[in-house]
């Protein structure tokens, strides 16, 4: 008789750390590049009516012996009801007999491996030397966004760019305990020219900072943007960015930042994307140049969530993690 399992937000966040998050993503992202993970597009269901939409994220990884379905809901109208914008679950199954496993809370599992792939992107393409990180957006996905970074490079200090003054300083403060970095709120749109490293993690429609306030050799992380009409990243900046992706079908078909600046005619050649785990692979090149803007875009893909999910998994058939449904 087959146990299923629970992880709860609280039993994820101490169950994988974001330092074996972002070896896990090393994996995910490897197995994708060489064509062993499949992972069909992910099916959305928009409900315009709620100014919502649902997606659904099959994958199979067959390093991990795994399955895994994804569901999230993103109901943009929820946090003016005091409601998380984001709900989501993940089931994880048995890859060789199809036995249910486990059942995790995906909001932060979400953030968790969104953290650590642009964790693991900053390792491969920001200079050695970055010392500064520029975050946009005060939400869950920005927090791991600091952590992932965090945990590749030696920050000296962390800028904070976000809408709500309120909320931005109680990020800073949070941040603050949680890390011991010098994380402070920026006041001005010249203060981004100081970031070796950016992360954008927010719901902007449009680009959150502007092209002439970058610095020479800067790493941008775009991973908040997931739809092909709305953009995080300048098209004037990708035009002169080294793009990397997680993997170049679905970025192509589903990253604005991509698709708005082919629109506008400002990007042509596709082919020369690269995607992470091919650098992982040492089929492409990372960073080429010490004044190369490089821009990792991701949107998501669900083989990083069985990454993560399946290690848990494993963790919790040793360490009895987690709660047995049934």
């Amino acid at each position: 008789m087959f146990q299923l399992r629970y992880f709860s937000r609280q039993a994820v966040e101490e169950g994988v750390t974001m330092p074996e998050a972002i070896e896990l993503m090393k994996e995910a992202f490897r197995s994708l590049s060489v064509g062993e993970a499949v992972v069909p597009l992910r099916v959305n269901l928009p409900q315009p009516q709620q100014n919502a939409q649902t997606l659904f994220m099959p994958v199979y990884l067959p390093s991990a012996e795994a399955l895994g379905l994804k569901m999230v809901t993103i109901f943009r109208d929820n946090p003016a009801q005091n409601l998380p914008l984001i709900h989501g679950l993940m089931l994880v199954m048995d890859g060789t007999n199809g036995q249910p496993l486990a059942l995790l809370d995906a909001e932060y599992l979400t953030a968790l491996r969104t953290g650590a792939a642009s964790g693991l992107a900053t390792d491969l393409l920001a200079r050695k030397n970055a010392t500064v990180l520029a975050v946009f957006g005060t939400g869950v996905q920005a927090r791991t966004q600091v952590e992932g970074v965090a945990a590749v490079r030696a920050l000296q200090k962390v800028l904070v760019f976000g809408r709500n003054p309120e909320n931005t300083e109680v990020f800073c403060k949070e941040m603050r305990a949680k890390t011991g970095l010098k994380i402070e709120v920026a006041h001005t749109p010249e203060q981004l020219l100081e970031a070796d490293i950016i992360c954008a993690a927010t719901t902007s429609n449009v680009p959150v900072f502007e092209h002439r306030y970058l610095k020479k050799g800067v790493h941008i992380n775009g991973v908040g943007s997931y739809r092909p009409d709305a953009r995080e990243i300048s098209g004037q900046t990708m035009q002169a960015a080294t793009i990397v992706v997680d993997q170049r079908t679905a970025a192509i078909a589903e990253a604005g930042d991509i698709v708005l600046p082919m629109k506008e005619g400002l990007l042509r050649d596709t082919s020369n994307f690269v995607e992470l785990g091919e650098i992982i692979l040492g089929a492409k090149p990372g960073r080429i140049s010490e004044n190369e803007i490089t821009v990792f875009k991701s949107v998501g893909n669900a083989v990083q969530d069985l990454a993560v999910a399946s290690y848990l998994v494993g963790k919790a058939q040793k360490e009895s993690l987690g709660i047995v449904l049934m």
